[in-house]
């Protein structure tokens, strides 16, 4: 029987997905049919629907609004590469438009989805702290200012994680220079994250390791101006 549900359920998405897309000659209904589709959550017909729309109406008033809806459609069907690749070319084609920093915060959400752990590739995680950090600089009023400012932080903190991953790998290894060079990237490139107190002990301890002990001393002595019950300056301090 339940062989037979399942059977039955895959029919039925089949079909709904072959339905035809019907338009109506209005623009204005058939653009309120698309979002009549995203309110149904039925995101991926929005996708379909809105692109046939672009093509029916390239030049009605509406165009331009199912071009932010279709974009909303896709990054909604988790097609974030589809997302992506929208918000770029409105962003390109329409650079004064009233709600760019509405697809500029979809373009960040698109790449940050896209983005994976510290343990890997950081090309997402950069490419969504840059677009937020540019959101809230050129729109230090946008309704999601709050959000991109949590989302930079936090990827912030995952790409300082990347750096010291990588170096405490070359640490391990005893490959103090490469290591050294790691954890300098942190610390000038991610200073307001939580790892860099951990940066710097590492770096400081790859300074003593290279014999350059006053390249040590420096370090120290901004791992001193934290709490003396800090975790990090106190191993530094050890290290002396």
């Amino acid at each position: 029987m339940f062989k037979y549900t399942l059977i039955i359920a895959a029919f039925l998405l089949s079909a709904c997905a072959s339905e035809p897309l019907n338009f109506s000659k209005s623009a204005k209904d058939d653009y309120l049919k698309g979002k009549s589709l995203i309110s149904s959550n039925k995101y991926g017909r929005a996708v379909q629907f809105l692109e046939k729309f672009t093509a029916k109406y390239p030049y009605s008033e509406y165009a331009t609004k199912a071009k932010i809806l279709r974009l909303e459609a896709a990054y909604l069907d988790e097609q974030y590469v589809l997302s992506e690749t929208l918000a770029l070319r409105f962003l390109d084609t329409h650079p004064t438009h009233p709600q760019l920093a509405h697809v500029q915060y979809l373009l960040g959400m698109s790449y940050y989805q896209e983005s994976s752990s510290a343990n890997h590739d950081q090309q997402f995680s950069n490419k969504a702290r840059d677009t937020f950090v540019a959101l809230n600089q050129k729109f230090p009023h946008n309704p999601n200012f709050k959000q991109a400012q949590q989302y930079t932080q936090e990827l912030t903190d995952r790409l300082a994680e990347h750096e010291l991953i990588v170096g405490k790998f070359y640490f391990n290894k005893k490959l103090y220079v490469a290591a050294t060079n790691r954890f300098i990237l942190a610390k000038n490139t991610y200073p307001n994250s939580h790892q860099t107190d951990e940066v710097l002990y590492y770096l400081a301890a790859s300074y003593i390791a290279l014999k350059q002990k006053d390249y040590a001393k420096e370090v120290l002595s901004i791992l001193q101006k934290k709490p003396a019950q800090n975790q990090w300056r106190k191993q530094a301090e050890a290290l002396m």
